[in-house]
């Protein structure tokens, strides 16, 4: 059916306007959404748009009484329609007149339409906002007065406590603790946009808000200790009288930990001076507040704590850790150095349910920072070489969790008992090896790497993976790129060999000699091309020896052919450089160009190639000395999530 010229207009006149058709009838509601939702789309489809009367929108908006309800009577009489059913009318989101003259601070017109239609202070927009939520949200403290009035003088506040549904019935019809779709009250809006004045004026008049709790059971002690209002938390404490009530709420979510999570300071000073127990409140996970505080390394927080209460350091939450546990876990050594300090039992008692001491847990967790404090410190000696609860040293634990930085520090340390076994007579090797994967990650490559060269002992078999084929089977891919690699070199190498830089004397006395023999330049071309040539059919002969299915002749063969390798393709690189400088060496600027060029990236082969033929396995002294940088380059390099966070 073709639109009309007219209802086209019509339409275009209401998109221009807002109307929304979704609201209206167009869109189906959803199956799932409950007998709330079904009310909500009956109500939409019952009201009718408030852009229909424009200009009693804009009035509402930006206008007067007197003309709000000029323009009210002019309708009413035009459409021979009420005025209550004007309005009830709503904008696409669910606003009426009322809503939007309070949003704006037109106090004439809401208290004229409260008059008229004292039920509608009450009515909610699709969000669930009532009028004195928006005017919470929008920080108009004198609006949020105007309209808790008219509520008391139109409606009455009186709530009754006899039985719990009636309660909650007049709750429902109680315009301060009304509640919008996420089970806010105007009291957690004003907190959540920072309106401390509004606040403030709320919990005065009506103190039961302090106890209301949003969908996420959030109350507003809480958001105001969050939102670092330290005056408002004084007043909320003020209010609140019921204890018990209030202690139910702080159990579930703690405002002591919104001022330590968000370093509110002057606010945690508040809530702590207005009771000595709140320093030892205890959450549903039964951390102090001091947990917290160590949690987070907040140096400055935890000593104002321990201050107050020093034997805090030594309570347990509900998992068994101390404070400094968790600090401990987290990498704070300055945090770990206050409790220390504080803690009245010695270190070698502060263990967890496991039996791990702070050490075991900066192993276990890769927090190199506070690995280095503990074996600097000649007080902490005892923690090197304990046993946790199932006789894992820490070295242990770095290696089943595989941080090489941890094992590199501990096996370089020689205090650290490396031959040491956990109950099941598993050395730190052994673990390693059990709990290596079958293609393992670089950084698992590397913490075996350093309990190889440290020495450490081998208790079970290396090959518990289907034994020496296993293994053979996982280098066969490795022999085949390397004999791949190096054959590429040769080839390369023997046809540069004869395709020489500046040809061939073409005089009777040289003939068929290089034309440059004399130049230096060449003479290092043909230095370095010799050598990689060599080189790689060295490397080439020794991986096809590989091939025989021996597991000790492939290891072998590898650890013959990848240093021969890094020369073959590091000499081959100088002779690129060598012969390319001398068929240029006539133009000064670009012969510099192409040795610094050349310097550039043969360095950054270097760096890559180097540590692909370093002993990093190797248990000799000297060996160990020379791939220690190396080393320490790899773990950079492959530094992932367990990298030390800075104390706080």
């Amino acid at each position: 059916m073709e639109m009309t010229k007219s209802s086209a207009l019509d339409l275009d006149m209401r998109l221009q306007r807002g109307y929304d058709f979704e609201y209206h009838g167009l869109h189906q509601p959803d199956s799932k959404s409950g007998s709330e939702s079904d009310n909500q789309v009956t109500m939409e489809r019952e009201s009718t748009d408030i852009f229909e009367d424009y200009d009693l929108y804009l009035t509402a908006k930006n206008g007067k009484q007197n003309d709000f309800s000029s323009i009210l009577d002019r309708v009413s009489a035009t459409n021979h329609v009420s005025s209550g059913e004007i309005l009830s009318r709503v904008t696409p989101i669910g606003n009426t007149f009322f809503h939007v003259a309070a949003v704006h601070g037109n106090y004439g017109i809401v208290n004229y339409i409260a008059t008229k239609d004292p039920s509608i202070i009450l009515q909610k927009n699709f969000n669930g906002d009532t009028a004195l939520h928006l005017a919470a949200k929008a920080g108009n403290e004198s609006m949020v007065e105007t309209l808790v009035l008219i509520h008391h003088d139109l409606l009455g506040s009186d709530v009754p406590e006899s039985q719990e549904e009636t309660k909650d019935e007049a709750d429902n019809n109680n315009l301060l603790r009304a509640k919008n779709k996420r089970g806010n009250t105007a009291l957690h809006e004003a907190l959540i946009n920072g309106r401390e004045s509004i606040v403030q004026y709320l919990i005065k008049e009506d103190p039961e808000l302090l106890y209301q709790r949003n969908k996420q059971g959030i109350y507003g002690l809480y958001l105001a200790a969050e939102a670092g209002f330290a005056n408002c938390v004084s007043s909320i404490l003020q209010y609140s009288t019921d204890q018990e009530r209030l202690n139910d709420l702080l159990k579930e979510k703690s405002p002591v930990e919104a001022a330590i999570v968000n370093k509110k300071l002057d606010v945690l000073e508040v809530i702590l001076n207005s009771s000595p127990r709140f320093i030892k409140l205890q959450d549903d996970r039964g951390r102090l507040p001091l947990h917290y505080a160590a949690s987070l390394g907040y140096v400055e927080v935890v000593l104002y704590l321990l201050k107050g209460n020093a034997s805090c350091a030594t309570r347990r939450d509900k998992s068994g850790s101390l404070p400094i546990h968790l600090a401990a876990v987290k990498g704070h050594v300055a945090t770990v150095c206050l409790l220390l300090n504080y803690c009245p039992a010695d270190p070698v008692e502060l263990l967890d349910k496991y039996g791990r001491n702070i050490l075991h847990l900066a192993a276990e967790n890769g927090k190199l920072n506070v690995v280095k404090y503990i074996l600097h410190n000649p007080e902490l000696n005892g923690l090197i070489n304990m046993s946790d609860k199932y006789g894992n040293k820490p070295l242990h634990l770095a290696a089943i969790n595989w941080h090489p930085e941890i094992v590199n520090a501990l096996t370089w340390d020689k205090r650290v008992d490396i031959t040491s076994s956990n109950d099941k007579g598993v050395t730190a090797l052994d673990a390693a090896d059990f709990h290596m994967s079958d293609n393992p990650p670089f950084r698992q490559r590397l913490t075996w790497s350093a309990l190889k060269a440290a020495g450490t002992p081998r208790r079970q078999s290396k090959f518990k993976r289907g034994g020496s084929s296993y293994w053979t089977e996982k280098y066969k891919d490795r022999v085949n790129t390397l004999l791949l690699v190096s054959t590429l070199v040769a080839t390369i190498t023997f046809a540069a060999g004869f395709t020489l830089p500046g040809g061939y004397s073409i005089s009777e006395t040289n003939i068929g000699m290089a034309a440059m023999l004399r130049k230096k330049a060449f003479h290092v071309f043909i230095f370095c091309d010799t050598i990689a040539m060599y080189s790689s059919i060295v490397v080439a002969v020794s991986l096809i020896w590989a091939q025989l299915g021996d597991l000790r002749l492939v290891l072998d063969a590898v650890t013959v052919a990848l240093p021969l390798l890094v020369i073959a393709l590091t000499m081959m690189s100088v002779a690129f450089t060598a012969g390319i400088f001398l068929v240029v060496r006539n133009l000064h600027w670009l012969r510099t160009v192409v040795l610094v060029t050349g310097f550039v990236f043969l360095s950054v082969l270097l760096v890559l190639l180097i540590p692909l033929c370093m002993p990093f396995t190797s248990s000799n002294r000297i060996a160990r000395y020379i791939s220690y940088y190396p080393f320490c380059l790899l773990m950079l390099a492959t530094r992932t999530n367990s990298r030390d966070k800075k104390d706080g």
